[in-house]
């Protein structure tokens, strides 16, 4: 059934192929709102049940399971982003559609998500909020910059992760891999430099790579060959 939205969409124009890409996907987007929905239950029933075991109420501490979901959403939509910038990509061109529509959709239904688990996670700290009003406020204390990355950073990393895998084959994983270990490592201990307050700069270099980083990796995968994954 679903190969049938793809085969029927040959000539359309990219709003109406947008909308057969959509439904084709359905099933992943609900997929990965349902996963922080779920993730956040599970880490408010610890954080209650850690309160009621050592019989003091911290509201700060409710907070917390909504950042974490958040992030969680962001791995949810990196993920599946990366299978759709393979399976779905690879469909749309072999059911006869350009590939600027391909990669168009790809940024498009990425965006959306971001979006969607940006909203999720605002209604889940406004119904915590209600409740437990001491709550820590952590999406009100989130930099701009950081809400660009939660919006197309899941979109611009499985973009990259497909395009460099396409470009130069499976052994460019392991390049990947250490690149991503040297980010996780290096950034928290850049608080260590002395007399230097590095976030501005890091803003702007964060903000500029997200966008060169999904230029170039869509550039690739309008170039590359489908077969090469």
């Amino acid at each position: 059934m679903k190969h049938e939205h793809l085969e029927e969409a040959g000539g359309l124009s990219f709003g109406a192929f947008f909308v057969r890409w959509m439904r084709f996907r359905r099933e992943d987007m609900l997929a990965m709102l349902s996963f922080p929905v779920g993730f956040w239950l599970l880490l408010l029933a610890v954080v209650l049940i850690a309160g009621a075991v050592e019989g003091t109420a911290d509201p700060e501490a409710l907070g917390i399971p909504v950042a974490l979901a958040l992030v969680g959403g962001v791995f949810a939509g990196f993920i599946v982003g990366v299978g759709s910038a393979g399976v779905c990509f690879t469909l749309a061109i072999c059911w006869g559609q350009p590939r600027r529509y391909g990669v168009a959709a790809l940024w498009l239904s990425g965006i959306l998500y971001g979006a969607l688990n940006l909203l999720l996670a605002a209604v889940l700290q406004g119904a915590v909020r209600l409740f437990a009003p001491g709550s820590l406020d952590l999406l009100g204390r989130l930099p701009l910059v950081l809400w660009l990355a939660l919006l197309i950073g899941p979109t611009t990393a499985s973009v990259v992760v497909k395009a460099v895998l396409r470009r130069f084959g499976p052994k460019a994983g392991g390049w990947l891999y250490l690149v991503f270990m040297i980010f996780c490592i290096g950034i928290p201990n850049l608080d260590n430099v002395r007399g230097m307050d590095l976030r501005p700069a890091l803003s702007a270099v964060l903000a500029v790579g997200l966008v060169a980083a999904g230029a170039v990796g869509s550039r690739w995968l309008l170039r590359t060959p489908v077969g090469n994954d």
